[in-house]
């Protein structure tokens, strides 16, 4: 029950704060900013640029990559910081 609430508080914010929903051209000020930011964002624009038959540069691509390694090696820090503190008690 705790998971599923959590996960939804996760994944519905980060869902609307992509470009899933709506194009980020008609976005300004700190909408825009934090859109953005949401690592999805780019993935989304990606794979509508292969659907579409777009190419897709490395340019576009590589702040994705970049941003999920960072949230890669933060979460795993994180968690390997909570398995030593469990462990030791």
């Amino acid at each position: 029950m705790i998971y599923e609430t959590i996960m939804t508080a996760i994944i519905v914010p980060i869902f609307f704060l992509s470009t899933a929903l709506f194009p980020l051209e008609s976005l300004h000020g700190g909408l825009r900013i934090t859109v953005m930011l949401n690592p999805f964002t780019h993935v989304i624009n990606a794979l509508r640029k292969l659907i579409f038959g777009d190419t897709i540069r490395a340019f576009d691509i590589l702040p994705v990559i970049l941003l999920f390694a960072v949230m890669c090696c933060g979460s795993f820090a994180l968690s390997m910081w909570r398995l030593k503190k469990e462990t030791i008690q």
